[in-house]
């Protein structure tokens, strides 16, 4: 099963080497800031709108986010217990705490979860990660998430913060196939081809922006990355399995919300560290190993 893995490592590992060869002379922080309006303006909106568009409409579908809220609320909760244990003893600062946080309690299901559950298990299951992330994770990140990164980083946020979800095009995207394709309304065909044909760039270019914020730096952090993996991986996992069951989900969606359940750090979080001046060294460690372990995790638990 590891073989249908080979273009997400490959395409992983291209982005990482584009990091340290930068090809053209361009900053690679200049490539990711394009790469990422092109993607979430454009390609993942077009990405999400032919997934469902060409998909059986499945009202199942939304109990996936409702999965998604429990597992965020059990890891985000284990979090700030851990976390704010280790601040008050001494043994973090405050920057290092947020960004333990933010790493350890949001996963990404718009990065290395997608790909994952798209070669793992086909098409159709690309839905779930979609769902997942856009009326869960999105949801709470944007608001809880970034009102904790504020407070530890020492800097006020203000209620705006939480309305940046409604200036994001890939929801908007989710919530118009949502309604499309529940009501049965049939678009033209050449209209949904040509989404679909925009959207298969999404994929690849969503593992090279991952693969291009991989770095060693912080890695020996692993008093505080061991930590992170556990409750972003196994609490992830383990409160995920649960939560399938409770909302009744099985099968091929109930294999993918488990995947993403489990996803690697939120991959904005490095933005959000540096906004608010947590350990965005940090973050980035934990990014990369938590990406490295998902994919090695991912084929046995699909199976």
């Amino acid at each position: 099963m590891y073989e249908r893995l080979l273009p997400t490592i490959l395409i992983l590992a291209t982005g990482t080497a584009w990091r340290h060869l930068q090809p053209g002379g361009l900053p690679i922080g200049q490539v990711r800031q394009v790469l990422n309006s092109l993607i979430v303006n454009l390609l993942a909106p077009a990405m999400i709108l032919g997934v469902f568009l060409t998909a059986h409409p499945d009202t199942t579908l939304l109990r996936v986010p409702l999965a998604g809220l429990l597992v965020i609320a059990a890891c985000l909760g284990a979090s700030v217990l851990v976390f704010g244990a280790m601040l008050r003893a001494g043994r973090l600062t405050r920057p290092q705490a947020g960004a333990a946080i933010l790493a350890a309690s949001f996963g990404n299901g718009l990065g290395a979860a997608l790909p994952v559950v798209d070669a793992l298990l086909g098409a159709s299951a690309a839905r779930v990660p979609l769902l997942y992330d856009m009326f869960a994770t999105v949801l709470v990140f944007w608001s809880l998430g970034v009102a904790l990164a504020a407070w530890l980083g020492g800097a006020a946020v203000g209620w705006r913060s939480a309305l940046v979800v409604l200036r994001m095009p890939p929801f908007w995207a989710t919530a118009a196939a949502l309604a499309v394709n529940t009501s049965g309304l049939a678009l033209p065909r050449g209209l949904v081809q040509t989404l679909v044909v925009l959207g298969q760039a999404t994929v690849p270019m969503l593992l090279f922006v991952v693969g291009s914020t991989f770095s060693l730096r912080g890695l020996a952090r692993l008093d505080v990355l061991a930590p992170v993996l556990a409750i972003r991986l196994g609490l992830g996992c383990a409160v995920g399995l649960l939560a399938v069951r409770a909302v009744g989900l099985g099968g091929e969606l109930g294999a993918a919300t488990l995947l993403v359940a489990m996803a690697p750090s939120v991959a904005v979080g490095i933005a959000i560290s540096e906004r608010f001046g947590l350990d965005s060294e940090l973050f980035t460690a934990a990014l990369t190993a938590s990406t490295v372990l998902y994919v090695l995790l991912a084929p046995p638990l699909a199976g």
